[in-house]
């Protein structure tokens, strides 16, 4: 749980809120959420993604696009 670096389905990176099995602002669909994309302003089904996986540019990149808070 906690802030996770996500991809959306158009390939754009985000950190967002991840806490497995609890939603406010999205569908949690258990690996998989279908929630509002930071980057590309659009509705996508995003998945978390391996720390292991991400370049420091990649990690950095979605440190800076965080999706909005729950009000």
């Amino acid at each position: 749980g906690g802030n996770v670096v996500v991809r959306c389905r158009k390939g754009h990176l985000f950190t967002t809120i991840w806490i497995p099995g609890v939603k406010f602002k999205a569908l949690d669909l258990g690996v998989a959420r279908v929630q509002r994309c930071p980057v590309g302003k659009h509705w996508s089904l995003v998945t978390p993604v391996r720390d292991s996986d991400l370049t420091d540019d990649e990690r950095r990149f979605a440190r800076e696009h965080h999706d909005a808070w729950v009000p």
